[in-house]
């Protein structure tokens, strides 16, 4: 399998979240990195090569990266940033069609159906690399690519290619997936965590495995 590295600098053009942390009264993002499956799944959607259904399909991530023609990193920054607090409401009584008296008491008490989030602000700049598989080529119609992420996907993100001698961090939990063990430099999440910092072509050493 030949691999090709391009490194890629994201500039966020919209806040975006994920209820990636537990806060009071409502969730936090991650400020100092996208995961690499949130660019992987963006940039699929993107490139128009997500299976269109009704229904969501079983999660089964190692099947779906499998099938896509490029692997990615984790893309982080070294001056994460949160906006405010921002709060959200969830309004499942009215859309689900619940009676007037149950859409009361969810408005009160326990019940309450309003909570917070904390969003990556637009304008935020992160690193990293796609790993195009057997001379795909991502960015062959065009420089620029816009994805989306986060919640509900309403944060858009721009990727443009950037210089190639960037050091790169890959996700340990989706390397596992493929049977392939990383040392663990920082665990946030159970399928987030992050290798020690690799050059690309390093990289590349390990992306090869990843089949």
């Amino acid at each position: 399998m030949k691999i090709n590295a391009i490194g890629i600098r994201a500039t966020t053009l919209t806040p975006f979240a994920y209820h990636s942390l537990m806060v009071q009264g409502g969730s936090a993002t991650l400020p100092v990195l996208i995961s690499d499956r949130a660019i992987a799944f963006g940039l699929a959607a993107t490139l128009g090569i997500l299976q269109a259904s009704v229904a969501l399909p079983n999660k089964d991530y190692y099947r779906h990266l499998k099938a896509m023609p490029y692997r990615t990193s984790v893309f982080t920054t070294d001056k994460p940033r949160l906006l405010a607090p921002l709060i959200r409401r969830l309004n499942l009584t009215e859309e689900g069609g619940f009676p007037p008296k149950i859409q009361s008491v969810v408005k009160r008490g326990n019940l309450k159906d309003f909570f917070h989030t904390q969003e990556v602000p637009e304008g935020h700049i992160f690193t990293g690399a796609i790993f195009s598989l057997n001379h795909f080529n991502p960015f062959k119609e065009q420089e620029k690519l816009v994805i989306r992420i986060g919640l509900h996907r309403n944060g858009m993100v721009l990727l443009e290619k950037t210089d190639t001698k960037i050091p790169v961090r890959l996700n340990a939990a989706t390397s596992a997936l493929f049977g392939n063990e990383l040392r663990v430099e920082r665990y946030y999440l159970h399928n987030l965590q992050l290798s020690p910092a690799y050059s690309l072509k390093e990289a590349k050493s390990e992306i090869i495995k990843w089949q």
